[in-house]
């Protein structure tokens, strides 16, 4: 380990970079504030070792500015007699330990040895983490389609700007919730939490509870102060899947939130400071839902910074093919199945198929087949009836439906699917079951015998 001691008795120094060098550690030296803070951004040191009392400014001062700073150092304060409390005030500060003097060699190398323990740890849990990103990278980075390329080459420029907001569009099943957690895995962010929630799911007063949080006594059963999942992915990523489901109340506070960066929780009066990124995403056209009054024209204008536009499936066929390669590998390994490869006969099948869930429902129907299936291998027989009945002339062409149209006739085939089962055809769609009962009574959609 590197170790910096900012200490302006050069006796003091001295002993002390000995004996950090017999510990087998790295030792280097600065007599005030100014040349510390410096040698502290230039070394990018393990441990600093900081004197309260020094020249040119307060060990807390130092403090703060290494905080500011953000340099990843664990600072250890030196303290004469009578500063103990400062030392304690330096603890609250962020401080890992501190030392009295006279110093105790043997109590400073306990807190070396401890500090070199946890550097251990935090450098297996970053080698960990880094390890996920590569394998968000390596899952989907694999597809050659030219549109879908460009859209992972936006999305690695998006997670490095970790401040501003993604807006993730696309129909049902495209994958949104993976591309959230790619850009919150190569972010900045990544080792701080990331918290989801699909805002279609919840009543308005429940949503609201969840994301915003709230004290006791603001409603009747609020009987102890809740934190909202803003405050839970504070420094991290929040995830609003199906944003276009929120209603104008929520919508509203969502806008402050925004642009004040900050929360007040409900029943609350404290403003609480936020730094988190918010990742949206949703299947519906938001420049029409603000057109008709449905969704607020500023909040959308906050969220749109970088649109982020998913292709359905059906419209990259080669996609098909690897991601269905793919999710039969990974659900061979998840169902401990061991199969012969997928036939080209089966994925011609399935590259022909209109896929109204998209890929979930790809990696579903995969998933089902593996589990389902009985000796060493699948054949064209073990997919379903739906996706043996595709004929490829039965796929709209680009540009022969508009968005809602063809969601009108995915949901149509869904439900003649299942047999007007909506809790099955919502699930083969990606989607709740409220949100199919809704999207029915939008297109005004009847089985027959209705």
């Amino acid at each position: 380990m590197k170790v910096l001691i900012i200490d302006d008795e050069e006796s003091i120094a001295k002993i002390l970079s000995k004996f950090i060098q017999q510990e087998g550690h790295e030792a280097f030296s600065a007599f005030n504030a100014k040349d510390g803070l410096e040698r502290a951004e230039t070394l990018n040191p393990d441990v600093i070792l900081l004197d309260i009392h020094l020249p040119d400014m307060t060990g807390l001062e130092v403090l703060g500015q290494i905080n500011e700073r953000k340099l990843p150092a664990q600072v250890v304060m030196i303290t004469g007699e009578g500063s103990v409390d400062t030392a304690v005030q330096a603890m609250k500060m962020g401080a890992e330990d501190y030392l009295e003097k006279p110093l105790n060699v043997e109590k400073l190398k306990i807190v070396i040895k401890k500090i070199a323990e946890k550097q251990g740890l935090l450098r297996e849990v970053s080698d960990l983490k880094k390890q996920r990103r590569e394998l968000y990278r390596k899952d989907y980075l694999f597809l050659t389609d030219p549109e879908m390329r460009k859209i992972y080459d936006q999305i690695e420029q998006v997670a490095q700007q970790d401040k501003i907001t993604a807006l993730i569009l696309g129909e049902t099943g495209t994958g949104k919730e993976h591309i959230a957690k790619l850009i919150h895995a190569l972010s900045s962010r990544a080792s701080q939490p990331f918290v989801e929630l699909h805002c279609g799911a919840l009543p308005e007063t429940i949503l609201e509870s969840e994301l915003f949080g709230y004290e006791p006594g603001a409603f009747t059963d609020a009987r102890k102060q809740k934190r909202g999942l803003f405050e839970e992915a504070q420094f991290g990523s929040v995830f609003l899947d199906e944003i276009g489901e929120l209603t104008p109340a929520v919508q509203t506070k969502l806008l402050k939130v925004l642009e004040q960066k900050t929360l007040r929780r409900l029943g609350g009066t404290r403003e609480i400071p936020l730094d988190v990124r918010i990742i949206a995403a949703t299947h519906r056209n938001l420049e029409k839902e603000v057109q008709e009054g449905r969704f607020r024209a500023d909040l959308f204008y906050r969220l749109n910074v970088v649109p982020i536009t998913l292709p359905p499936l059906r419209s990259r066929p080669e996609d098909i093919e690897q991601l269905s390669h793919f999710f039969f590998k990974e659900a061979c390994q998840a169902f401990d199945k061991k199969l012969n490869l997928l036939s080209s006969d089966i994925v011609e099948k399935l590259k022909n198929h209109n896929w109204p869930g998209n890929v979930r429902e790809l990696k579903h129907v995969i998933e089902r087949m593996v589990i389902t299936a009985k000796g060493s291998g699948l054949t064209v027989k073990d997919l379903p009836k739906e996706i043996m009945e595709t004929r490829k002339s039965a796929a709209p062409s680009k540009g022969s439906m508009t968005k809602e149209e063809a969601e009108k006739e995915n949901i149509r085939k869904a439900l003649v699917e299942t047999n007007g089962n909506q809790s099955k055809a919502a699930e083969k769609l990606g989607i709740t079951r409220k949100t199919l009962f809704n999207k029915i009574k939008k297109y005004d959609l009847k089985l027959s015998g209705e």
